[in-house]
């Protein structure tokens, strides 16, 4: 009875110990990632890996394609190159149209990021081998493809962890020392410029004191303006477009362009935050947080520099 008694003991502490582990490793896999599908730094990676791949074959000829002989090897050789680049951007910006929800940005994690990977390995790895066996470059089989994509798993989820500690840090700790020194920009060079600001057309117009602008979001054909009353946080809609507004406000040094779709006044910034996703603004009076689009990271970290 008392082997009976332990062993159900140390059964149950096995248990639980491995339920609280695939708790903690999936609330891992929910952590915040940044990614680089559709955009600049995405097609740049995509090119690289092009790159990477045509000197590989070129250069190594790695797989059996040593054995290959043709009179334009060179050239089929560069192919490889080729396919990849077309692989890849089939992954950075075909799938993201194609499966919206899925690769949202905002919601995007190292779970997703780890099968955003994955799909690229899959991908890679078939337009290659598909390549060769077409061109009888190397016989490949599908069976290649599986222990590619089997063996890729573990180095892939690993890279993503470590991809995701490194943002991280990387942006708390900007966003540490971008809150203690954010708001002595927006005094600056502020002795010439106009005590009231007019924003929108002739007929739609409104009238602020600078300081009570909050920010402008970018709606489809309108802009709604955020300003403070003595009542709190107001809304007005105005048919202007967000570019023509962000020339009204470029005399008010306050006033900076973070994110395509968002004006934001720095002093109604309550608190700049980092995760691996990158930027994130908690507006002051409001429980609105704006992302800030990766182009803008440098100009966030520059308004925060105390001699810009």
């Amino acid at each position: 009875m008392n082997i009976l008694r332990v062993l159900s003991t140390t059964s149950s502490h096995v248990l639980n110990f491995v339920r609280e582990q695939l708790i903690a490793l999936n609330e891992a896999f929910r952590l915040p990632m940044a990614t680089s599908i559709r955009t600049m730094r995405g097609l740049l990676i995509c090119l690289l890996v092009g790159l990477f791949v045509a000197v590989v074959a070129v250069g190594v000829q790695p797989f059996g394609l040593d054995l290959f002989n043709h009179d334009q090897k060179t050239w089929f050789l560069l192919g490889f190159g080729v396919v990849a680049t077309f692989a890849m951007l089939i992954a950075k910006f075909v799938l993201p149209i194609v499966f919206p929800k899925f690769y949202n940005q905002q919601q995007w994690t190292i779970a997703r990021q780890s099968l955003h990977f994955l799909v690229i390995v899959l991908l890679l790895t078939s337009s290659l081998v598909a390549y060769a066996n077409f061109f009888e470059i190397v016989s490949y089989k599908v069976i290649d493809i599986l222990k590619v994509f089997v063996l890729s798993t573990i180095p892939v989820i690993v890279t993503t962890f470590i991809q995701q500690r490194v943002f991280q840090n990387k942006f708390m700790a900007c966003a540490e020392i971008i809150n203690q020194h954010l708001h002595s920009h927006a005094d600056k060079n502020t002795s010439h410029t106009p005590l009231v600001l007019v924003l929108g057309k002739k007929g739609e117009q409104l009238s602020l004191v600078p300081n009570q602008l909050i920010y402008i979001e970018n709606t489809e054909n309108t802009s709604d303006i955020y300003w403070q009353n003595f009542m709190g946080v107001e809304k007005t809609t105005l048919h202007t477009a967000i570019k023509e507004i962000e020339k009204e406000l470029s005399v008010f040094p306050q006033f900076v362009r973070l994110h395509k779709n968002f004006i934001i006044n720095i002093k109604g910034i309550h608190q700049v935050e980092g995760d691996a996703r990158g930027y994130h603004l908690r507006i002051a009076r409001s429980s609105k947080v704006i992302p800030v689009s990766w182009k803008f990271h440098k100009k966030l970290e520059q308004l925060a520099r105390p001699n810009q």
